[in-house]
């Protein structure tokens, strides 16, 4: 009895042990994959736009936070889905927005049985990017995107911590106007090569692929920012937990303190930012570190997505 009573403690001691150390593993992996903020001072927004939601350029300050280093991925969302039994808006709803090419552009289109499993209407070479392990989970809505990120032991981040995480970080630089992209104003980088995801063509009916890709790209397909941050434009619009006010920028350079809830109801729309693989300069021109996008919570969008932000303070789950 005696000799059972210790073997049978020794299995037990070996098996927490076992899942101490995987405990420990996936605290460290998450740590990998989140970069540290620092809490600063910066100038949001321009001067001379023709959006009226993107002025007046004012400073805002944040505090200190984490914040991943890429997109939620496909793969990062299927353990949540398998773990949490999760339904996403898209499914218990039965259809999603779709985007492709051939499109007339802003058009969309409602598809049913779109989800984030199979994102799209004509299946076909190029849509098998959705489909990759690395792909940047879409067709999420923002309860999905919050669902996911409190099962992590995080949140999503908000505008004002989104678009200084996008910047390149550099202190002398944070009090004046933010180029467009992060590494400057031009879509392309100085060497001559693709910034970011983006559509590249005169009209949504063709891409002209010279990035490689239509659709989406695997989330660390294109440099980082100077912070370590990848896609930190184009690829797919970034769901933030911040709800869209479109003069919020004039409250807040105001100092009025309810800037971001005047207005709150049921219906309100939440902000996107960074654009997408849907953006060009055939539409949109969403793709850069000003424009703000805004949807309601339970859009579903084939170039939608997330990443996710925790608090300074907090450690890893």
């Amino acid at each position: 009895m005696i000799k059972r009573t210790l073997a049978s403690c020794t299995i037990a001691f070996a098996e927490a042990s076992s899942m101490q150390r995987t405990r420990l593993h996936a605290r460290e992996t998450v740590r990998d994959d989140m970069i540290e903020v620092a809490g600063a001072t910066y100038l949001l927004g321009r001067a001379d736009s023709r959006r009226p939601d993107e002025g007046p350029a004012h400073l805002v300050h944040v505090a200190p936070f984490h914040i991943d280093r890429t997109l939620v991925t496909r793969r990062e969302f299927a353990r949540f889905v398998e773990a949490k039994r999760h339904r996403t808006t898209a499914e218990r709803r039965g259809w999603g927005q779709v985007a492709e090419e051939g499109m007339d552009d802003w058009a969309w289109e409602r598809v049913a049985g779109a989800s984030w499993r199979r994102p799209y209407k004509t299946e076909g070479v190029d849509t098998k990017s959705f489909e990759q392990p690395e792909a940047p989970v879409v067709m999420v809505s923002y309860d999905d995107a919050a669902a996911f990120c409190s099962f992590r032991g995080k949140r999503l981040p908000t505008e004002h911590e989104w678009v200084l995480a996008m910047r390149d970080g550099n202190p002398n630089r944070l009090v004046e106007e933010a180029p467009r992209f992060p590494w400057g104003n031009d879509r392309r980088r100085a060497d001559g090569t693709p910034g970011h995801n983006a559509w590249e063509g005169t009209s949504h009916h063709t891409n002209e692929r010279h990035d490689g890709y239509v659709y989406v790209s695997p989330v660390r397909a294109f440099p980082p920012n100077a912070r370590g941050v990848y896609d930190a434009v184009g690829n797919v619009w970034q769901w933030t937990s911040t709800p869209y006010v479109v003069d919020a920028y004039a409250s807040e350079a105001r100092g009025e303190a309810n800037a971001r809830t005047k207005g709150a109801s049921e219906g309100m729309k939440y902000t996107l930012r960074g654009g997408s693989w849907w953006c060009g300069k055939c539409a949109c021109e969403g793709d850069g570190l000003h424009y703000r996008g805004k949807a309601p919570r339970d859009a579903t969008f084939n170039n939608v997505g997330f990443r996710c932000a925790r608090d300074a303070h907090e450690g890893p789950e």
